[in-house]
C-alpha cells in the first residue's frame, strides 16, 4: 500500500511538471511587443496557443488572421500599419496566423506581405470597445 501511494504521488508530481513545461513551451511562441504606444500579440500555431490567444486577444481592438486559399494558416507575415495621415505606426512579423493589435479609435490601413505577395487593406475603422476582425488570404 505504501508503494502504491508513493507511486501515485510521484505520478502526480510528474504530471504537474509535464503540464507546466507544455504551458511554458506554448507561451514562449507567443510574440508580445510594443511599438510606441501600440501593443501587439501574435501566435496561434497550435490549438493550445489559439486557446490562450482567444482569451488574451479579447483586450485588443484589431484581430488579423492569415491563411491561404485552402484555409491553411500562415505565419511569418510582415505587417505594416498606417494611420489616417499615412504615417507608418507599426511594422512587425507575425509569429503565427493570428495577430492582435491594440489601437485607439480611428481610421487605419495596412499592408501585409507573405513571401513575395502583398495584400492591402484600405481604410478600416477602429471603434472603442469593438474588436475589428480582418482575414487576409494568399494564393499559396
Amino acid at each position: 500500500m505504501k508503494r502504491f501511494k508513493f507511486f501515485m504521488v510521484l505520478m502526480a508530481i510528474w504530471g504537474i511538471v509535464l503540464f507546466s513545461l507544455n504551458a511554458f513551451s506554448q507561451n514562449e511562441f507567443l510574440k508580445k511587443g510594443r511599438e510606441g504606444n501600440i501593443l501587439f500579440l501574435s501566435g496561434g500555431v497550435g490549438l493550445t496557443e489559439r486557446d490562450i490567444l482567444d482569451q488574451e486577444g479579447k483586450r485588443y481592438s484589431l484581430k488579423l488572421v492569415f491563411s491561404n486559399k485552402k484555409g491553411e494558416y500562415l505565419s511569418d507575415v510582415v505587417v505594416k500599419l498606417f494611420d489616417q495621415q499615412d504615417k507608418e505606426i507599426l511594422t512587425t512579423v507575425s509569429n503565427g496566423p493570428w495577430l492582435f493589435i491594440d489601437l485607439p479609435s480611428g481610421i487605419y490601413h495596412l499592408e501585409a506581405s507573405f513571401k513575395t505577395e502583398k495584400r492591402k487593406v484600405p481604410n478600416f475603422k477602429i471603434e472603442r470597445g469593438i474588436q475589428k476582425f480582418i482575414s487576409i488570404q494568399w494564393e499559396e
